[in-house]
């Protein structure tokens, strides 16, 4: 027994030795030795040079070890040679993390880190071995003072931003930064998960964020993937002077609108940036639905949802390449105001800025598009709806389908823009709209101006919305009838001066069939013949877009007889900008001289040539709707409107 107990305190000895000999090796180990194997382990790992520049341990409850001038080589590509430095950081151990090996805190003195994306798209965030790693685990990561700079290329970015970690128990990150984003001031602030959270590399991370570029803002309380930065979900509200300017941030080929203000739900996964539950407006204009972009291809794709209750037609200017107005926000720039000058200068109204055929060729857009109201100045339009369809460069609009004034217009346009100088072709049809509705000045106080219907088929180039129409080739032919519309204007292009005040209280029945054709962007009216009960008109002349000058003849041969018709026939002319109604001057003058002439031979002579006899003949109303589907090479039916129900015009209409 003796001899076992001697054995034992031998054993406890030893033992006692040996820790007392490790005690003293870790407490007066030189630490600072291992700064090299560790900092080569590093480097092995993250692929990148790592430098330690001083380790020290101090042991006790808890145990602190502090690591000075740490520092991250950069990715290769890249100008700056260092990604981060750690002036000084401290690990704080109790027993059990010390055992463990994984700190309870980490507390970051003044650490610089700079995140860069080249013009490739290549991220010095990304280490070659770290892929799917989660990284060491940590109670909590706190930042004093710290600074993150952020360089991107591709937007392009500079902002630089302060990190700060709060005293509290949550240990939030707080975060605020300036610089510039596509040459725009830019700042930035918000708040997010402990920066501990950020190890977890493809795990979503907390953000509440609050941005400003220039005149746009956003703010976004979602999350993201810190493997990933453009990986986030949640929601987002837009509000800025102009959509066309998120491009590429978002990317797709958006025009310039008006102010707007959007919010919904963002998420970006797998190549696709969904944007639903939109609700906002746009300019004058609501607008809800989702949006979807998917850039997993080379050809990015849009795809897209809308309604709207309110739509006003000002709003959709940068979509059929109208410059902005000069009272919009957007006009920022030195060459956005130059063309807003030149606009306001000119005499011309089409627009005439260039397509932008890059997006139209690289993007591919599938949007469908529901409006309830429409507003196009004093024209009633309801119930608009389109599918927008772009691939592989050509757009159709298949179908624009809308109701105006009682009455429906379909159309199908085509744009390719493959071609050097784009192409275009569009077949239009009218049916049963009421024309005082678009034009209220036309009906007789207690009557109709009638309602029409047609047809329209064209056939254009260029590489604007101007070069469009003044290369324009095609026909149309368009039939109108029923109701009663004051002619007291349509009597003016005779001069008529008896009939005039008449026609101030009254209306006459009245049906009008054109048949028109257009070539090299000249409009030409084959048949013009408006009917009514009292007037005979017929009218000729052209419309040239290329120059943007009306040239139309209107002459009124009456059915009734009147002492005071001077028979002069009406010049539409002018330009589109400044038209200019006038009576033609050589017959109006003729038949005044005569008459004074004839006034000076006998007082009651001078009224001979203003006498006229009335002997206008009705039209035939059913051979001229004939010609004018033939000569308008319309061979479909023309798109007749419907009969009215009772009255004289429809009598009348029958009749004809």
């Amino acid at each position: 027994m003796q001899f076992a107990g001697s054995r034992v305190r031998r054993y406890a000895v030893g033992t006692l030795g040996i820790l007392a000999v490790l005690v003293f090796l870790v407490a007066f180990f030189p630490w600072n030795w291992l700064r090299g194997p560790i900092a080569s382990i590093a480097s092995t790992r993250l692929q990148r040079t790592v430098a330690i520049g001083h380790i020290d341990v101090d042991w006790g409850l808890p145990t602190l070890v502090a690591v000075d001038d740490l520092t991250i080589g950069n990715a290769e590509w890249s100008k700056t040679p260092l990604m981060a430095t750690f002036p000084r950081t401290v690990f704080t151990f109790s027993i059990p993390s010390l055992l463990r090996m994984t700190p309870d805190i980490v507390q970051l003195t003044r650490p610089d880190v700079l995140l860069e994306r080249n013009a490739a798209g290549d991220a010095n965030w990304h280490f070659d071995d770290a892929a799917g790693r989660t990284g060491a685990a940590f109670g909590a990561i706190d930042v004093d003072k710290g600074i993150v700079r952020y360089r991107d290329a591709l937007l392009p970015a500079s902002v630089d931003a302060t990190l700060q970690t709060d005293a509290t128990a949550a240990r939030p990150l707080r975060f605020a930064g300036k610089g510039t984003l596509r040459g725009d001031p830019f700042e930035i602030q918000g708040t997010s998960e402990g920066i501990a959270e950020l190890r977890r590399v493809n795990a979503p991370y907390h953000l509440v964020i609050s941005a400003r570029a220039g005149a746009t803002s956003m703010t976004f309380d979602g999350t993201a993937i810190p493997a990933s930065l453009e990986n986030a979900e949640g929601l987002l509200h837009l509000k800025g002077p102009d959509l066309s300017r998120l491009y590429p941030i978002v990317p797709s080929p958006l025009p310039w609108t008006p102010p707007y203000d959007l919010r919904g739900n963002l998420r970006h996964a797998k190549s696709q940036w969904i944007f639903r539950g939109i609700k906002g407006t746009v300019g004058d204009s609501d607008l809800a639905g989702d949006f979807t972009v998917d850039v997993s291809s080379k050809r990015h794709s849009t795809t897209a949802e809308f309604t709207s209750r309110k739509m006003n037609y000002k709003d959709l200017g940068g979509f059929i390449g109208l410059p902005p107005g000069e009272s919009s926000r957007s006009l920022r720039t030195v060459d956005q105001r130059e063309e807003a000058r030149k606009r306001a200068t000119t005499n011309r109204v089409l627009p005439d800025r260039p397509f932008s055929l890059g997006r139209l060729r690289d993007h591919d857009v599938d949007v469908k598009f529901r409006g309830t109201s429409f507003n196009w100045g004093t024209v009633p339009i309801d119930q608009v709806v389109t599918h927008i369809v772009l691939k592989d460069g050509v757009m159709r609009f298949d179908p624009l389908d809308f109701g105006i004034a009682d009455g429906h217009v379909v159309s199908n346009i085509t744009l390719d823009a493959n071609k050097e100088v784009p192409t275009a072709q569009a077949k239009i049809e009218a049916r049963n709209v009421e024309l005082k509705r678009i034009f209220p000045q036309l009906a007789s106080p207690n009557g109709s101006a009638g309602r029409f219907g047609g047809r329209a088929q064209f056939r254009s180039h260029g590489n604007s919305v101007a070069e469009m129409f003044a290369s324009a080739n095609g026909e149309a032919a368009v039939a109108m009838r029923g109701g009663e519309s004051s002619t007291l204007r349509l009597v003016l292009t005779n001069i008529d001066l008896a009939r005039a005040a008449q026609l101030l209280i009254g209306g006459d029945e009245t049906a009008a069939i054109g048949a028109f054709h257009a070539k090299g962007g000249v409009l030409t009216p084959d048949l013009f013949v408006v009917d009514t009960s009292a007037e005979l008109i017929t009218g000729s002349g052209s419309v040239d877009f290329r120059s943007e000058q009306y040239d139309l003849h209107l002459k009124a041969n009456s059915k009734t007889p009147s002492i005071l018709a001077l028979k002069g026939p009406v010049v539409i002319g002018g330009t589109f900008k400044a038209p200019a109604v006038r009576p033609e001057m050589g017959p109006l003058m003729a038949r005044i001289g005569a008459s004074v002439g004839l006034g000076v031979v006998a007082g009651p002579l001078a009224l001979l040539p203003l006498i006229d006899l009335g002997d206008a003949p009705d039209a035939d109303c059913r051979s001229l709707y004939q010609d004018a589907r033939v000569q308008s090479g319309t061979t479909e039916r023309i798109a007749r409107p419907a009969k009215p129900a009772r009255g004289k015009g429809a009598n009348r209409s029958a009749a004809n």
